[in-house]
């Protein structure tokens, strides 16, 4: 990679991709809140339908079936609704990560709060139901750039162990014709046996000792 997409990559910061930045609750879940307005309307029209029912059988007792029908329709209407309501209220749990973790597009992150090997932190976050960080996109980069503490190292899932030279992600994701963002110069295999890949003090990506244990970890995993 060249000077200048090193300097583009360290300027940029696309304030979308800032944690905790929160949409209002209408653009967040838009067809949810649709549905509430459409179900309230149902509501308000089924309560007028009712007074001006009531209204005219207290004059004759004989109220036209078809109005009833035309209720019981409208009743039916807001059952269906609601009930889609509360499904997708259901659905919206598993549209969130859970307590301590950060939601970007489809995926969650976990920064460890402890210094290990890339095997420790790897199995660490295999038991919690992820597994290490595979990067894949400048956007992703860059978020995690953005939260993340850059003056420390984090392991990334990336690791040449099985073949010197021949980098693979965790989850088989192709290394080729993925995106890079090593640091200039890296990685060279220094000294040899740096077969795994952390992101380095700047948020670039360096090769170290798989073994060396003063590297936080970045743990991923998508949303079900």
């Amino acid at each position: 990679m060249d000077s200048d997409d090193s300097v583009f990559f360290h300027k940029r910061f696309d304030k979308e991709m800032m944690p905790g930045r929160k949409l209002p609750y209408c653009q967040k879940h838009p067809t949810r809140l649709s549905y509430g307005l459409i179900a309230l309307s149902y509501v308000l029209i089924l309560a007028l339908f009712i007074i001006i029912v009531s209204s005219f059988s207290s004059e004759s007792p004989k109220v036209d079936s078809k109005v009833w029908t035309e209720i019981n329709s409208f009743q039916s209407n807001i059952s269906e609704l609601s009930s889609k309501v509360i499904q997708m209220e259901k659905a919206s749990y598993k549209e969130t990560c859970e307590k301590g973790w950060l939601l970007f597009k489809n995926y969650c992150y976990y920064i460890t709060s402890t210094q290990t090997d890339w095997m420790k932190a790897r199995s660490f976050c295999i038991k919690k139901g992820s597994d290490l960080v595979v990067i894949t996109s400048q956007e992703e980069q860059l978020y995690l750039m953005s939260i993340a503490n850059m003056i420390n190292r984090y392991w990334i899932g990336l690791n040449d162990e099985e073949e010197e030279g021949t980098w693979t992600w965790v989850d088989g994701t192709d290394y080729k014709t993925s995106f890079k963002f090593w640091k200039k110069g890296e990685p060279n295999d220094y000294m040899t046996k740096e077969d795994c890949a952390h992101l380095w003090i700047d948020g670039e990506w360096n090769d170290v000792h798989c073994t060396f244990d003063r590297c936080y970890a970045i743990c991923e995993r998508k949303l079900s």
